[in-house]
C-alpha cells in the first residue's frame, strides 16, 4: 500500500512543492503548517509562481517577466485535484503539545490508509530574519533555532516510538547550503542549518540499527517566497509585497537603518533577492526527494537545486582555506 508521508511546512516553498509532487506520485501525504485550513487557491497561486520561469526585463534587473511554466504537464492539468488530495493539520512545531497531539493523529489517520503508520517524516518547516549578529535580538535567536533546530527535534521525537515499534521508517531533515558555510547577516539562519545537518547525522548512526533511514537535505537557494517571509519577519514595511516585486523587495531592505551595517547589508540584500528570482523552481528539490525514499541504501547527505552553487561551494569548502572561503564570499554578495 501507499506510504503516508508527513511533511512539515507544508503549505509554501519547498513544503508544497513535496506535498503536490509526492501526491502526483501515488503517496498519502499529510502536510502540516501554522495556518488552519488553508486556502487552496492561495496555495495554486504560489506554487505556479514558485514554478514559473522568470526573466529580468531591464538592465537594473528589479523588474521580471513571465518566460515559461517549469511544470510538467501532467500536474499542471490535475493540479487543483493533487492540492485537493493534501490532508492539511495545523501544527506549530514550536509547541510540545501541538507536536505530540497532532503526530499521533496523523498516525492513527495512516493507520487506517496503509495498516501501517506514518512511512516517511520530512522536516521542512523552517524561518529566518535578516539582521547581523549583534543587531538580532536573544528573542529571535532563540525563535530561530525553536523552529528550525527545536522544531524538528520535537517532531521527530514524536515519530519514532511508532517507527520504533514498527521496525521501519524514514527522516528527512531539510538544512540548507547555508548550513555550510554562512549567509552574511543571516548567521543565525546558517548556525540553525549547521546544528540540524550534524544532528541529522548523529540520528543516522543511532537509528541505523533500527532499521529506520535518516538523510538530510541541503537545498541551495531555490525559487520561493522564503525572502518575503523573512522580511516580514524582520520589519513592518512588506505587506503583501511577494517574490516578483523585486524593486519593492529590494527597497524594503529589513535591516535597521540605523545599524552601521546598514550599506552593506543592503548590496548583500540586493544580491540575494535578484538570484533568488532566478534559481531553480522547488520541484527541483521534490525530484531529488522523490529519490531518496525510492532509494534502499538512501545516503547521509544530498545537495539538490542549483549545480553551480553546490559546485562552488564544495570548492570552497573542500579545495580552499577557510581564510580564502571568507574572503571570497563577501565578495560574491557585493560587499
Amino acid at each position: 500500500m501507499a506510504k503516508a508521508i508527513v511533511i512539515t511546512g507544508a503549505t509554501s516553498g519547498l513544503g508544497l512543492s513535496h506535498a503536490v509532487y509526492l501526491i502526483s506520485k501515488g503517496y498519502t501525504v499529510f502536510g502540516t503548517s501554522r495556518k488552519e485550513n488553508p486556502d487552496l487557491k492561495e496555495l495554486k497561486e504560489i506554487y505556479l509562481r514558485d514554478h514559473t520561469k522568470w526573466k529580468f526585463s531591464n538592465k537594473e534587473k528589479t523588474e521580471v517577466i513571465a518566460k515559461k511554466m517549469l511544470l510538467p504537464k501532467k500536474i499542471i492539468a490535475n493540479l487543483d485535484e493533487l492540492l485537493k488530495k493534501i490532508q492539511f493539520y495545523k501544527m506549530d512545531v514550536t509547541s510540545d503539545k501541538e507536536v505530540n497531539d497532532t503526530i499521533k493523529e496523523i498516525n492513527e489517520k495512516a493507520k487506517v490508509v496503509n495498516g501501517r503508520g506514518i512511512d516517511v517524516l520530512i522536516n521542512n518547516a523552517g524561518i529566518s530574519f535578516y539582521e547581523s549578529v549583534e543587531g538580532l535580538s536573544m528573542e529571535n535567536w532563540q525563535k530561530t533555532f525553536d523552529t528550525n533546530f527545536f522544531g524538528v527535534l520535537r517532531v521527530v521525537k514524536a515519530v519514532l516510538p511508532f517507527m520504533k515499534e514498527r521496525g521501519n521508517g524514514q527522516i528527512i531533515n531539510t538544512s540548507s547550503l547555508g548550513g555550510v558555510i554562512a549567509i552574511p547577516f543571516q548567521s543565525h539562519y546558517s548556525a540553525s542549518k549547521a546544528a540540524l545537518k550534524l544532528f541529522t547525522e548523529g540520528l543516522h548512526v543511532e537509528l541505523r540499527p533500527l532499521n529506520i533511514k535518516v538523510s538530510v537535505l541541503l537545498p541551495s537557494d531555490i525559487n520561493t517566497n522564503f525572502n518575503k517571509n523573512t522580511g516580514k519577519l524582520s520589519s513592518n514595511t512588506f505587506g503583501e509585497l511577494n517574490s516578483i516585486n523585486l524593486k519593492e523587495m529590494i527597497e524594503n531592505n529589513p535591516m535597521d537603518k540605523k545599524s552601521p551595517h546598514f550599506t552593506k547589508a543592503k548590496k548583500v540584500w540586493s544580491v540575494i533577492i535578484k538570484n533568488l528570482i532566478i534559481s531553480p523552481p522547488p520541484i527541483t528539490v521534490s525530484r531529488k526527494l522523490s529519490k531518496i525514499i525510492k532509494a534502499r541504501k538512501p545516503k547521509i547527505s544530498y545537495y539538490a537545486g542549483d549545480f553551480i552553487q553546490g559546485f562552488l561551494l564544495l570548492f570552497l569548502r573542500r579545495f580552499v582555506t577557510e581564510n580564502f572561503a571568507y574572503f571570497i564570499l563577501p565578495k560574491y554578495y557585493g560587499m
